[in-house]
């Protein structure tokens, strides 16, 4: 199964329970509650409980693998993002969210003057080296902004 395979390349472990709430989730094509998808799930593997459910649902969620739809009543639905499309989306929407905050905090600083403004051109590549060079810097300034977060 691809999701089981995608879900241990990120570290989560797979568990009989985990495996039949996978299962549910790929088997019903709609997003769901909770309780729905424990049901379902249970008839996988009856050892599965709403507390497992609810665990991995959160799990999933901050690697980016579902989406929760919040309803009026307070419940989520949720469902599988259909990677990579989705996940691939959200994440960059993510990543552009936190741009916005730290260079919306970088001229708090300014302002407060503990801080100079850095202005820095963007070339566009010309060649494989500058490029590379360029996707290094991307990834260098990506991995500061995972250490803030």
């Amino acid at each position: 199964m691809a999701w089981e395979a995608r879900c241990k390349s990120l570290g989560l472990l797979m568990t009989a329970s985990r495996r039949a709430i996978l299962s549910a989730m790929l088997r019903l094509d709609q997003a769901h509650d909770a309780v729905a998808l424990l049901q379902a799930a249970r008839e996988h593997h009856a050892g599965t409980s709403i507390g497992t459910v609810y665990r991995f649902l959160r799990e999933l969620k901050q690697l980016a693998l579902v989406h929760a739809e919040t309803q009026p009543h307070g419940r989520c639905r949720w469902r599988l993002y259909d990677l990579p499309h989705d996940a691939a989306e959200h994440a960059s929407d993510n990543v552009r969210a936190m741009l916005q905050q730290v260079q919306g905090f970088l001229q708090e600083l300014e302002k407060l003057g503990l801080a100079e403004a850095l202005q820095m051109p963007h070339p566009a590549p010309t060649s494989p080296a500058t490029a590379q060079a360029s996707h290094a810097s991307a990834s260098a300034a990506a991995n500061s902004m995972r250490e803030i977060a």
